[in-house]
């Protein structure tokens, strides 16, 4: 499970570099076109987010303020666990991608400070594809109501069943409540 650890770390430390650029007035659209797609590269091409600054960030005196808040604000996700899944039942477009029988559900945190207590904001499906290790798949957590939702509502391309536990590895307990609850568990 080390290297789907060190594949996450790498992948939050690309969001955090893309983000902090992406409302960077000083830093060019090339710069951080770059670090967007080197963002985007962890995800399979089937689900990249194709983040991107898009120029609306500076247009105004409000919205420059705005993009310097957004930039103070990021911080790097903090891992929390991994779980290691067997047989997982996919969505019929995951299917046609995922090449292994594993799946990796990696829990981490939001990536900008706020006033809550630190709390499990994604989990980040990654697993074996015709493309190599990518994230296949996110799962969102609603901290107001303490539940985990699906961002997309189409079966095809969602995990569905995660299958068969078979390994777990903690890194940091969260301090929100129904977070530690879930990471207590199993």
């Amino acid at each position: 499970m080390e290297n789907i650890k060190q594949f996450i770390e790498q992948f939050i430390q690309a969001e955090y570099q893309f983000t902090r650029m992406k409302y960077d007035i000083l830093v060019s659209d090339e710069d951080c076109q770059i670090q967007a797609e080197r963002n985007n590269n962890f995800y399979h091409t089937n689900n990249a987010p194709n983040d991107r600054r898009t120029g609306r960030e500076f247009r105004n005196d409000e919205k420059k303020a705005f993009a310097v808040t957004n930039k103070e604000r990021a911080i790097p996700r903090t891992l929390f666990q991994i779980k290691q899944y067997v047989n997982p039942v996919l969505g019929d477009a995951l299917k046609r991608i995922v090449t292994g029988k594993d799946l990796y559900a990696c829990y981490v945190s939001y990536p900008s400070k706020g006033g809550r207590d630190l709390y499990f904001s994604s989990i980040f499906y990654v697993a074996e594809t015709n493309e190599g290790q990518k994230i296949i798949y996110e799962k969102s957590f609603n901290s107001d109501t303490g539940v985990w939702y699906h961002p997309v509502d189409m079966d095809t391309v969602t995990v569905i069943d995660e299958g068969k536990l078979i390994a777990v590895e903690k890194y940091l307990a969260p301090e929100e409540e129904t977070s530690l609850a879930d990471y207590n568990k199993e």
